[in-house]
Formats: C-alpha cells, structure tokens, sequence
C-alpha cells in the first residue's frame, strides 16, 4: 500500500512539476532503512574495538578486530544494512590472524542521520583507509552496494590493493537509477530533472561511478566476485559482464545462497579466506 502511494504520488506530481519532483525523488533514493541489529551482528560489535574516524557529515563508526600486526583486510557492506552483517567473515579473518577493519557506512545503523549516496560512502571509506595509513598492500571484501563503494573509493589509484572480493555488486549505476524510475513512477522529465541533479552533486556524469569502469583503475593483484545467478537484488548479470571485461577477475556462480544470506553460509566464507590468502578457489 505505502509503494502504491508513493508511485502515484511521483507519477502524478512528475506531470505537474517534472523539475521540482525530480530534485524531491533523489531525497528518497538516499533514504536508508534502517534495521534493528539482530543478534548474529550484535556479537561482533561486543567484541570489535570501536573508534571513529572523521568525516564531512558525521564522525565514522569503526571497528577493529584480530590481530594488530596481522595482515590487514577491509569489510564493507552494502545497502540498508551495517558492520555487524560482516561479523562471520570478521571472525574467520581474524581466527587466521588478520587485522580486520570494517565501519558503518553514512547514514546506516547508529548514525542520526538516516540518508546517503555513493559519493559520500565512498568518501568515508577513502577517510577510513586514510586514517589506517596501510604500510603494506592490504584487501577488501564487500557486499552488495559496498562493492560500488570499494570500486569507487579505491579508483584513485593513492594505495596498491592485494585481493578484492565482491560479494555480489551492482555495475552500471544507470541501471539502478531506471530500476529506481520504474519503482516510483517518475515520468520522463522528472527522470531527467533526478539525473541532472544527481550530476550536479556528483561533479560529474553517473556513469563516471560505474563499477567496471572505476576497477580499470585500481591496481589491485586479483578480484573474486561470488553471484547466485537467481539474486533478487542486484543481478547476476553485473558480475558475469564484469569478469568479461576485467583481467585478472574471477567468478563464481551460485544457487540458493541468496543476496543476505550469502553472508553467513559456509562455503562462500570459506572461499573469500582462502582466495584473500593467495590459495586457488574453485
């Protein structure tokens, strides 16, 4: 019922005031729903040291866990979720003596703000490893929308990347932005009007937040991406025409591992270790 008010809402006001709804509809793309920290995630956050980094809008959540001169990797998550949702692949990194840092992306969990985008998640990132200041070269793993994060926060090329693992991930950020048009009911100049403005913010075209094409960019040795080819969220497809276009990448398809509960299922834990440690994964 509240999707079908929405629709109607922007689909009538887009006819009457295409700029004005377009500019209104981008408040809503930022809007993060915000979820109780279930009890699997609580545990993390009992036993991780927290510390805050600052940033633009509010000070970053962060966390550490492992050991403190073990190899560092970084955790990032995706969409409407929090560190916590990390925690299984947390504590197997650091039972093999890895020093894991992972945080709280703007405007998820505890923040008082309760929106963002992917310029300011990839600005906290960039503080994050900042912060850190790696003196070695270091790995990531993300889920979901944090794998647009880690491709764009790391497109500067400033640090040299060991491993990257995509635990699924989005790809043209155009395909989310008509996904988003068609959920709405933005019509055709509305549309437009959420483009431009969301350019304006940017400093640049969306296409420049592209995934594939930020990864061009990054030295990193080798990227894992691990997909169920029946993902409800972000499709397989992202995945299957990134590891066409990208050397040094690798794909591994499931089924019936979902999008969420990819996260605590053994076999894709076990795969991300043994691919951050070097070991060939199959």
């Amino acid at each position: 019922m509240k999707l079908m008010m929405i629709k109607t809402y922007f689909g009538l006001s887009s006819l009457l005031a295409p700029e004005k709804t377009g500019k209104k509809s981008f408040d809503l793309f930022q809007k993060v729903r915000k979820k109780s920290v279930r009890e699997r995630e609580q545990d993390f956050f009992n036993e991780a040291r927290a510390f805050k980094v600052h940033c633009d809008k509010e000070p970053i959540d962060c966390f550490e866990l492992g050991d403190p001169n073990g190899k560092l990797v970084f955790l990032v998550h995706g969409w409407d979720s929090n560190a916590g949702s990390m925690s299984k692949l947390a504590f197997k990194f650091a039972e093999n003596r890895y020093r894991v840092i992972t945080f709280n992306l703007p405007g998820h969990a505890f923040y008082k703000s309760s929106s963002t985008n992917l310029l300011e998640c990839k600005k906290a990132f960039e503080a994050v490893i900042d912060f850190i200041q790696p003196k070695e070269v270091f790995s990531v793993v993300s889920h979901s929308f944090g794998s647009a994060v880690v491709a764009n926060g790391l497109a500067s090329g400033k640090y040299e990347v060991d491993k990257l693992v995509f635990l699924t991930n989005p790809n043209k950020v155009e395909d989310i932005f008509i996904e988003f048009k068609e959920i709405i009911g933005l019509k055709k100049k509305a549309y437009k009007s959420l483009v431009k403005h969301t350019t304006k913010i940017l400093g640049a075209p969306i296409n420049t937040l592209d995934v594939a094409t930020n990864l061009d960019k990054i030295n990193f040795d080798r990227l894992l991406m691990i997909h169920d080819k029946h993902d409800a969220v972000l499709p397989y497809q992202n995945s299957f025409d990134i590891n066409s276009d990208i050397q040094n990448s690798q794909l591994i398809s499931f089924e019936k591992i979902g999008h969420y509960k990819m996260l605590w299922n053994e076999e894709v834990v076990g795969r991300t270790l043994a691919f951050v440690q070097g070991k060939e994964v199959l």
